[in-house]
């Protein structure tokens, strides 16, 4: 595999770090929520009247709120956790946008939540995947770029020290592999051990 496309992947996480069973988990609960949402559109009726309407939309509005003063902390800072807050701002402002427009009660109140969603919403949350994205990018280039540093230092090391050997590579059982020998080494022991004449 190229430089290119590990960079493309992206490093893959160790493999406790992320359970299997958490990815296989989340596929199938995935799957199943496509006829849980098919039999939702049959089921449910188009109105509806909610008995704590304002305390959803409230608590909902404070957490964007939190999200966005954080994400924007953090952006001024220049630290890297502003992506995961910019992923959830821009999520949430998605979510916002849809269930205003598709809940407003008539047209006066439909035409101003499509306007708030295009004109602030949706570009808020296009700025919000945008750092997400940005900051995700500039991580994968510094990986690359200490990679390429530590080999570097790495190699250097052996030049000046030849002693120095990789670590041993594991074999499927788990246990490190003896280091092949040397073959320099292997016939300096052998003339060794021969009787002198």
């Amino acid at each position: 595999m190229s430089e290119s496309e590990a960079f493309e992947q992206g490093p893959r996480l160790a493999p406790r770090v992320v359970p299997r069973w958490c990815g296989v988990l989340l596929m199938v609960l995935g799957l199943l929520t496509l006829p849980w949402i098919a039999g939702l559109a049959l089921v449910l009726p188009s109105s509806e009247r909610s008995a704590h309407y304002d305390v959803s939309w409230v608590g909902f509005d404070v957490l964007l709120c939190v999200l966005l003063l954080r994400t924007g902390w953090l952006a001024l800072r220049r630290r890297e956790q502003s992506e995961v807050t910019a992923a959830m701002a821009g999520t949430l402002l998605i979510v916002d946008a849809w269930f205003d427009v598709l809940s407003a009660p008539d047209t006066a109140q439909f035409l101003i939540a499509l306007a708030m969603a295009v004109l602030v919403e949706l570009p808020l949350a296009g700025v919000c995947l945008w750092i997400c994205a940005r900051v995700e990018i500039a991580r994968r280039r510094r990986e690359t770029v200490l990679a390429k540093a530590l080999r570097g230092r790495l190699a250097a090391a052996r030049v000046r020290f030849p002693g120095l050997r990789r670590p041993a590579a594991a074999s499927r059982s788990g246990r490190p592999q003896a280091a092949p020998p040397r073959p320099g080494r292997a016939a300096a022991r052998s003339r060794s051990d021969s009787p002198m004449p």
